[in-house]
């Protein structure tokens, strides 16, 4: 049950950091997952979680690995491949030496061979952390690529480079020659392992295939089992476990792929499938780390031996001495490859090189190796060790966020995606033209759909704070709605069913919030009021819906629908009014023609139908229309060359996606039905 427990408390732990982030995006998700790891460390189940470093390895490094190989632009890493392997390999040697002698210096009563043990753990970048860095900072693509290539890689370089410091530390002896070449068979078994293991897979697909036994979920399951079965079988011969798991991911990316239906669906299910276990391993790494942090912290703290502030001088000397011994290897192969004079032109690379790469969990996972007692005496330094590996990464982290940002263009200056509107309302010119040839009221609500996205691309260019700002005022505008609707059906101004209508209405304004956006003003206009109005009001929301019991929806219960609408539209505009000085004046202008125009649309008597032709089935009809206009126009852009291929072909998975959505998607508006017969009912009796 022990177990289970863990399970749970790490399921929880992942939903409440990403929840937090969402709410509080300013703080980096790394950082929430450490501090809530370092929470967990100091309960009594994180006290009891021991840390198994091949364990770490084989379970959450390697697949996370398999899955960067496999999405690696190999082209781009062959293009700089030079400087990725000179950093994957004399990069960490650099590092080994450089932070392994400034430790002893500083720590003389450390054996060498430790210092130099914690240089090699130091030596490897995280593609991981690199990963989780670039979701908040915008490197640029070529930087990244090096980033990504250098982590895939260097692991296996620092993991050897350990291995043998570790040797000297045990038997104080140590040959260079035999370091030299163990790496290098080490590296090449590796990735002649992964290799074979891919093409072992693809012989059991061609069998299983020729046994008419294809299944989408047993295909899944072979490709899920690649990664641990690479990094075993390589350390069941002595070779990087590492390496042949990314190896593997790579070959497994290069396969030949056949244009089919099961491969699309399979296409599809790896992908959601993969991405919801990085995602959770991403989370665990770095739970991981502030869980150890929290078990190394309080013994080496409140120790005699070494004072405080010493501590917090040393990791602040060894943080540094890490990022000049990466710049001076940035430095180094930048000089041989684009000459010394030419090499000042590429500063901001290579300083966006420095502090992009950032330590992590293959450095704490390593460190960990190092043995409980040393010649059969317990080695007390190894705490110390653990410490200092743990804080450095810490700052490394913390360093490359608050650094990289004023190195690159972060996520403040967003890029423009005009061309993406333009396409959008040439799509939206083009269906009102089939519109007016054969008028239906649900093409109206295919239009309106493509207006919604519109504004949508059009809020997502806008600076940070300024989107910001837009959020709350939709998180305000929906509160004030909730507000009326409760008020009024309190006052009977309004019936059940009536009630259920308006609440689709805020359940679809509500959707349109961009969550990762909502700031703690935003979330709780949003979702703590509607969490309180549910438990103040439940029957609202569970009234029986038997046919017997429910009142008959009539044209009466419209019009009060409708004045409610009106009554709220009173409130907003004065709020938003009030609000002008408080808020960014060209936003509350936005949203004050926004709600007119949804107010003219709602006495012409458009807005209500249109909002019932959503639970019918000729609106998807009408909305397949739309995304075929869509295909078309992103054609037309394409050949004349206003997007690129790239471009057409990501706008092309965007409306495949809608599309298929919109397919399987059976509405449930089953309220609704009814009031759709009758409504249609009434307009046949009025004819």
């Amino acid at each position: 049950m022990e177990f289970v427990y863990l399970i749970i408390v790490f399921a929880f732990a992942i939903t409440f950091s990403n929840v937090f982030n969402r709410i509080v995006p300013i703080i980096p998700l790394p950082i929430v997952q450490i501090i809530v790891g370092v929470l967990i460390g100091l309960t009594s189940i994180g006290r009891e979680i021991v840390f198994e470093p091949e364990i770490f390895l084989v379970m959450i490094i390697a697949p996370l690995l398999f899955r960067e190989g496999e999405r690696n632009d190999t082209s781009a890493t062959m293009k700089n491949f030079s400087v990725i392997l000179f950093l994957a390999f004399i990069g960490v040697l650099i590092t080994l030496v450089s932070v392994g002698w400034a430790l002893h210096i500083v720590i003389p009563a450390l054996p060498i061979a430790a210092c130099f043990a914690l240089g090699a753990a130091l030596g490897p970048t995280d593609a991981v952390a690199v990963g989780s860095l670039s979701g908040k900072i915008q490197i640029p693509p070529k930087a990244m690529h090096i980033l990504e290539g250098e982590g895939l890689i260097n692991d296996a370089s620092g993991v050897t480079a350990f291995q043998f410091a570790l040797a000297a530390l045990l038997t104080g002896s140590f040959s260079a020659a035999d370091a030299g070449i163990t790496l290098v068979v080490s590296s090449i078994g590796g990735a002649f392992v992964g290799a074979i293991l891919v093409m072992i897979k693809r012989q059991v697909v061609m069998i299983l295939e020729k046994a008419s036994a294809r299944d989408v979920t047993g295909y899944l399951l072979l490709e899920l089992l690649l990664p641990f079965l690479a990094y075993m079988v390589a350390e069941l011969f002595h070779v990087s476990g590492i390496i042949a798991a990314v190896v593997a991911g790579v070959m497994q990316a290069a396969s030949f792929k056949k244009v089919s239906l099961f491969e699309a669906e399979l296409s599809n299910v790896s992908e959601s499938t993969w991405g919801t276990i990085t995602f959770m391993l991403n989370a665990l790494v770095f739970l991981f780390l502030g869980i150890e942090l929290s078990q190394v912290f309080s013994p080496i703290w409140n120790s005699e031996t070494y004072s405080n502030s010493f501590l917090m001088l040393v990791i602040l000397i060894l943080s540094v001495t890490l990022f000049v011994a990466r710049f001076f290897s940035i430095f180094l192969i930048y000089s041989v490859k684009n000459g010394l004079k030419n090499v000042w032109n590429s500063m901001n690379e290579m300083l966006i090189l420095t502090f992009g790469g950032v330590k992590g969990t293959v450095s704490l996972a390593t460190i960990f190796i190092l043995p409980l007692t040393l010649n059969g005496q317990e080695f007390p330094e190894r705490s110390l060790l653990l410490f200092i590996t743990a804080c450095v990464i810490l700052v490394t982290l913390v360093g490359g966020i608050l650094v990289l940002p004023f190195l690159t263009d972060s996520d403040e200056v967003e890029s423009t995606n005009m061309q993406g509107i333009a396409l959008l309302q040439e799509v939206i010119e083009k269906l009102k033209k089939i519109n007016q040839e054969d008028p239906h009221v649900e093409m109206n609500v295919v239009i309106e759909n493509y207006q919604d996205r519109v504004k949508e691309l059009y809020t997502e260019q806008l600076p940070s704070d300024q989107r910001q700002e837009v959020q709350e005022l939709r998180a305000l505008i929906v509160s004030i709605e909730r507000d009326g609707l409760e008020e009024s059906f309190r006052q009977k101004e309004i019936g059940i069913e009536g009630y259920r209508l308006y609440e689709r209405l805020i359940s679809r304004m509500e959707r349109s919030i961009a969550r990762q956006l909502l700031s703690i003003i935003g979330f709780w206009l949003l979702f703590v009021r509607q969490i309180i109005a549910f438990f103040i009001h439940p029957n609202h929301l569970f009234a029986k819906k038997d046919e017997e019991n429910r009142r008959e929806f009539k044209k009466e219960e419209l019009e009060n629908v409708r004045q409610v609408f009106l009554q709220n539209t009173e409130v907003i505009l004065k709020s938003l009014d009030n609000l002008k000085g408080v808020y960014d004046e060209e936003i509350i202008r936005f949203f004050i023609e926004g709600r007119l125009q949804l107010a003219h649309r709602l006495e012409d008597g458009t807005f209500i139908d249109s909002f019932i032709v959503r639970s019918q089935s000729n609106y998807v009809k009408e909305l397949l229309i739309g995304y075929q206009e869509e295909r078309r126009v992103i054609d037309e852009y394409e050949i004349s060359e206003k997007i690129s291929s790239f471009e057409a072909n990501e706008y092309r998975k965007n409306v495949n996606l809608l599309e298929s959505y919109s397919i399987n998607d059976i509405s449930g508006a089953l309220p609704l039905r009814k009031l759709t017969r009758e409504l249609k009912k009434e307009a046949e009796e009025e004819n």
